[in-house]
């Protein structure tokens, strides 16, 4: 498991970790991957739909479903009574409101330290606003939020995320330019994109709650792989047969001008991973996750669901 052979606290006294967003797609990573261990996490899986699908299958897996909303600290306060630890991850995309999840992260953040929390790890990001001058408001809001955290005394540790893989098989799937031919959606021209898998990175969350003191007060960058759109495409090609890929030379810019909810600050998103040379740390994500997934693997495993969202693109069609 990692790093998480070097614990901190005893095999007898599981932790109980709060986990927020947990039927999402990155809190129910954390939550599986807590739920592995269950000598030494107790999983208090936070959602507003407690009779979901999937809620009932992360309490049969053995997490406790919990009720409660980011906008009402005393059903946060209820939520983490007793707790030891907390996964954050703020939504922003439901309501597209930078200042809302703001004040839902802040919320979330000043009912742990009240209950007594010792951890908190929050799934935070870099000022795009800071580093291009445009608005951001899915990155920006956090970047707010990780400022607020750093400032409130408590042990926290901050991740930061690239492209999640799985947004392949959502809105970004590859686009159908005609019959058996693809365009691969992505605007950054000729620069690598940094990428991850979204389960790997709830394993590597795991070994962060493994040690606590260690990776107190840090911000992490993971990664998984970098690719140009013609790599992208290249495997795309290599695992989805009959079918020809394309990599259109999409700028940020371009994607602008897209008439979809929320193009503009996906525009920024792609300016700011072009401009700002960040390169995600590969290295840390290996140390943490020893078995993670390059896209090519990934994409080997996943190649039916990411056709499944293309054949349903093509039914949209």
């Amino acid at each position: 498991m990692g790093c998480g052979s070097s614990k901190e606290f005893p095999d007898d006294e599981p932790r109980t970790v709060v986990v927020f967003g947990a039927t999402g797609l990155l809190g129910g990573a954390v939550a599986r991957a807590l739920l592995e261990d269950p000598l030494r996490f107790r999983v208090r899986a936070v959602t507003r739909r407690p009779s979901s699908e999937k809620a009932r299958k992360l309490a049969e897996e053995g997490a406790v479903i919990v009720t409660a909303n980011q906008n009402d600290i005393a059903s946060l306060e209820k939520a983490l009574e007793g707790a030891d630890a907390m996964f954050l991850t703020t939504h922003y995309w439901e309501d597209k409101n930078k200042e809302k999840e703001i004040v839902r992260g802040l919320n979330a953040i000043d009912a742990a330290v009240h209950k007594g929390l010792t951890h908190i790890v929050f799934n935070g990001s870099e000022n795009v606003r800071k580093v291009i001058g445009k608005d951001c408001g899915h990155l920006d809001s956090k970047a707010a939020i990780e400022e607020y955290l750093s400032e409130v005394g408590v042990n926290y540790t901050i991740i930061r995320l690239p492209f999640w893989y799985e947004n392949f098989c959502t809105i970004f799937r590859p686009h159908k330019v005609k019959h058996g031919v693809y365009a691969i959606p992505i605007p950054m021209g000729d620069v690598p994109l940094d990428m991850i898998s979204v389960k790997d990175v709830g394993q590597c969350i795991m070994n962060l709650f493994y040690r606590p003191r260690y990776y107190s007060r840090k911000t992490l960058s993971f990664g998984g792989d970098r690719l140009t759109t013609e790599q992208m495409a290249r495997v795309f090609s290599k695992y989805i047969y009959n079918k020809k890929f394309l990599h259109p030379a999409l700028r940020p810019k371009d994607f602008e001008a897209f008439n979809f909810p929320g193009s503009q600050e996906l525009a920024a998103m792609f300016e700011f991973y072009q401009k700002s040379q960040l390169v995600r740390d590969v290295k840390l994500t290996k140390r943490l996750n020893p078995e993670y997934k390059t896209f090519d693997k990934w994409l080997d495993e996943e190649a039916e669901n990411v056709e499944n969202a293309m054949k349903e693109q093509d039914t949209i069609v």
